[in-house]
């Protein structure tokens, strides 16, 4: 077969985004080409910003303010981009960009892989406006990788088969499992967006009440969003500000350098109002491939990554008070933290390795294009 050429589909409106797209762009042993602006996407990879708006304005223009008339140019677009580059596969990132280009796929004759992260099956506005797009795909020759085992029967609904799923969460690369973590520094983390579905305030709670037994512990609190003014105000409220440190954005060298001077992990993880939930957590998968033990909930993805009671405790959803407890029980409990924690590295290296995943979605391409 000749060196097949795939066309990596990501929604980020203004550059690629995710830990998903970053490796598939980086170690996919396929040709790449890059598309981002939309769920039909029609922005080639390194675009700059001043061109994006000059074409998004022309867009605009030409479909004089009508939103059909854009629609149509900018699918017009996609088509041209897949002809003009001969790709035999379009891997899209989240079912929704799947379903949104499907048509256009499908009129060439090629594939789609499509990745499912969490909240396109589950939010329910999302949902709304795309079951009709889900099924249409289902029917399609394409595969869909979700990342937790509980989107497989929602999956099943939409009308796609046995064999077009494959589950595979993104795994950690080995920079993760080379770490040693600070096992006596009485140092939480937790690293995420600042949203309803991490419920980052409960993991302040929970943190608050360890506190009361180990006034030495420290919670270290990496990433940004809408909760991140509110938290900062819980804190203040609270008067544990000397305690935790609030650090923002960070890079994966950081993330690493953290996990090293990190004794536990944590993260309270729940379903949100609008019915939002997580796939399976990348930060929560590093984390235990690093050795740390991870107090997490019983939720998504969550209970395929980690054994509760053997590399982790995992609560119910919204129940601080055991969230808590389960800190103050690793803390006293030196040597079960240890063990929680290379137990972890070892469960994760054997199944959710980043290589395992990566070869995952190499061979559902391969299979596609053979279809």
């Amino acid at each position: 077969m000749k060196n097949l050429k795939i066309l990596i589909a990501t929604p980020g409106l203004n550059k690629p985004m995710g830990p998903f797209v970053r490796n598939y762009i980086e170690k996919l042993p396929f040709e790449k080409v890059v598309l981002f602006g939309g769920f039909v996407p029609y922005f080639y990879l390194n675009t700059s910003l001043k061109k994006q708006k000059i074409t998004r304005y022309l867009f605009t223009i030409l479909s004089l303010m009508n939103q059909k008339r854009l629609e149509k140019i900018i699918k017009k677009r996609f088509k041209k981009i897949l002809l003009k580059e001969k790709i035999d596969c379009v891997v899209a990132d989240y079912l929704n960009t799947g379903g949104a280009v499907k048509s256009i796929c499908e009129e060439l004759n090629i594939p789609i892989v499509s990745n499912v992260l969490g909240y396109e099956i589950n939010k329910k506005d999302v949902l709304d406006g795309n079951e009709e797009n889900y099924s249409n795909l289902a029917n399609y020759k394409s595969f869909v990788i979700p990342v937790a085992k509980n989107m497989i029967p929602k999956l099943k609904n939409f009308g796609f088969k046995d064999e077009q799923i494959i589950y595979s969460p993104i795994g950690a690369s080995e920079d993760f499992f080379k770490i040693t973590p600070a096992y006596n520094a009485f140092q939480f983390l937790a690293i995420g967006r600042f949203t309803a579905t991490k419920a980052p305030q409960i993991s302040i709670k929970a943190f608050s009440k360890v506190l009361k037994k180990f006034p030495q512990a420290k919670l270290v609190f990496a990433g940004h969003g809408e909760l991140f003014e509110d938290c900062k105000q819980l804190i203040e409220d609270i008067n544990i500000g000397e305690s935790i440190e609030l650090v923002g954005w960070i890079n994966q060298q950081e993330q690493l350098e953290l996990l090293r001077k990190s004794t536990i992990f944590i993260q309270h993880s729940v379903t949100a109002a609008n019915g939002d939930a997580e796939g399976t957590p990348v930060a929560i998968i590093e984390a235990s491939a690093a050795g740390l033990p991870v107090v997490s909930t019983k939720h998504s993805g969550i209970l395929d990554t980690i054994i509760d009671g053997k590399t982790g405790f995992l609560v119910e959803e919204y129940d601080v008070d055991s969230m808590a407890e389960k800190m103050i029980f690793l803390l006293e409990n030196q040597t079960i933290i240890k063990e929680f924690g290379q137990s972890g590295k070892e469960f994760i290296r054997q199944n959710f390795s980043l290589n395992k995943h990566l070869d995952d979605v190499t061979k559902t391409i391969l299979k596609a294009v053979k279809l």
